[in-house]
């Protein structure tokens, strides 16, 4: 399976292949083998080039949009079957996602620390808030440009898996 995978403003072209239960991977024409334990829903224990990672990955709704977390960050990701981003790149259209208007908690955890407040002007990758899930610090940042409008939580309080955390105002 072929895809195109947007990180920022960087492409990357990834071909998999699944074979004797380990994944093959081309990414931009340099191979990468690829072990996945899963632990949950959405973790897994990845072994690639015989590094140990724990990544969990989270959709962001119907579209394209993921979210990977790994080694205590935050990494918006758009997947997109190869092809289909090609055609769309050929015609001018974008696969970009629109930006949720509103951070829902990723997983549960302690909120920590806010990096915004209330009125504040944020560009996509700026830190809004730190989480501590299981003993590891998660910085969450914005996938957008936006502004803070409110915040509902405090620091020091703790959150499950889809809390409502903060919400923003499209910076237009």
């Amino acid at each position: 399976m072929r895809y195109s995978v947007k990180i920022d403003d960087k492409e990357f072209d990834i071909d998999i292949e699944y074979k004797s239960e380990k994944y093959y991977a081309t990414i931009n024409g340099k191979e990468v083998i690829i072990e996945s334990h899963q632990l949950a829903d959405s973790r897994s224990i990845m072994l690639l080039n015989n590094k140990s990672f724990e990544v969990d990955v989270r959709s962001n709704g119907y579209d394209n949009a993921k979210t990977v977390f790994v080694l205590g960050q935050e990494i918006p990701v758009e997947i997109e079957n190869y092809n289909l981003a090609q055609l769309k790149k050929k015609a001018g259209m974008s696969s970009t996602a629109k930006m949720d208007l509103s951070l829902k908690a990723p997983m549960p955890g302690l909120v920590l620390e806010f990096k915004v407040a209330v009125g504040d002007t944020v560009k996509k990758g700026d830190p809004l808030v730190i989480i501590e899930a299981m003993k590891m610090e998660n910085v969450i940042k914005a996938s957008g440009d936006a502004v803070i409008e409110s915040i509902a939580i405090d620091a020091g309080q703790s959150v499950e898996k889809g809390d409502l955390i903060l919400e923003f105002a499209k910076n237009e």
